[in-house]
């Protein structure tokens, strides 16, 4: 393996008891709309001009939102709930994950770069509640944290910010780029969406003589007209008949599935998840001239910037590619030329 790596850091990986999913979407059924009903007096951070000031991170906080004001409308939800800020102008560049978990009513989380001009916005985290992963604060720019709720929810919160170890991933030498524009909100995937995408689109991989291939791509979540999607990118390959494996390191929590029931409605597949920097590893047996759809995208549905790196190093692989007759890869790819 060739992963040029900075720094392996161990996170906690956000799940979620109250969603499901459905394609690469992410569903929340259950939405309250309330909330522990908790008041705190609060007089400071009512607005932007009486923002509680951080003095550096990590820090952490605690309060409650019933007895504030709704100021502001969050970028990610419709929202009337009362909402609570934060101030924080780093002095040096630091990447931070901000969360609300432990909160005890459906919050909404929003950061700006200056009064009214949203860079990250979440709904639902952990749980219903809130956060936002591996985001950029650079120096002398004067961030604000709000704290809001989904609806009218209020109640009491907690406010984390923890710092992040730096993480790059770097395309070894021999690794292709993956090559498909960089996601973005109400991105249309038409390159490799694989079973996610109208048509299916998926990309095949050309092995070398010794049956391995590298991967060179780039992946994030967006927001798609208020729904939370990730983008999901799916290689099409082939067996030699012995043990197909594929290793996939990431500058985000990932998710990689081996898919060999290549059928979009009844998939049949492994799958593997790693936290940031970290190694997902599959293998399996594959029949000689068989395909495999590899698939690679965030195990989260917010918060990871669509230039996101990551690496997919295979082996086991029929050498050359057997074309898709099912997609004219050629024309698909020449759109972005």
């Amino acid at each position: 393996m060739r992963w040029l790596v900075f720094c392996t850091v161990v996170l906690c990986l956000a799940s979620s008891a109250y969603a499901y999913e459905t394609g690469n979407k992410f569903i929340v059924p259950v939405k309250d709309g309330v909330g522990d009903g908790m008041a705190d007096m609060r007089e400071g951070g009512e607005a932007y001009a009486d923002a509680l000031v951080i003095p550096a991170v990590p820090y952490t906080d605690s309060g409650a939102t019933c007895d504030n004001r709704d100021d502001v409308m969050p970028s990610c939800v419709a929202s009337t709930a009362m909402d609570v800020f934060y101030a924080f102008t780093p002095a040096a560049d630091v990447n931070v994950t901000v969360d609300l978990c432990g909160s005890g009513y459906d919050t909404v989380l929003e950061i700006q770069d200056g009064i009214g001009v949203p860079i990250a916005c979440n709904d639902d985290y952990c749980g219903l509640q809130s956060g936002i992963e591996f985001i950029t604060l650079y120096a002398g720019h004067t961030y604000y944290i709000i704290v809001d709720g989904y609806s009218t929810a209020c109640g009491s919160y907690m406010l984390n910010i923890t710092v992040n170890q730096e993480c790059v991933v770097e395309c070894p030498m021999g690794g292709v780029a993956e090559g498909e524009p960089e996601c973005g909100d109400n991105y249309v995937d038409m390159y490799n969406g694989g079973c996610n995408s109208t048509p299916w689109i998926f990309q095949p991989v050309c092995a070398a003589s010794d049956g391995t291939a590298i991967i060179c791509g780039k992946s994030g979540t967006y927001s798609y007209y208020g729904w939370s999607y990730r983008d999901t990118d799916w290689f099409e390959v082939y067996g030699n008949g012995g043990l197909m494996m594929a290793q996939c390191i990431a500058e985000f929590s990932l998710q990689l599935l081996m898919i060999y029931g290549t059928d979009c409605s009844y998939p049949q597949y492994s799958s593997a998840t790693a936290l940031r920097c970290e190694v997902a590893v599959l293998g399996r047996v594959i029949a000689p001239g068989s395909m495999v759809w590899m698939w690679v995208g965030p195990s989260v549905f917010s918060g990871v910037s669509c230039a996101s790196d990551y690496v997919l190093e295979m082996s086991g692989l029929q050498p050359g590619v057997t074309p898709n007759e099912d997609t004219n890869w050629g024309e698909i790819k020449s759109l972005f030329r």
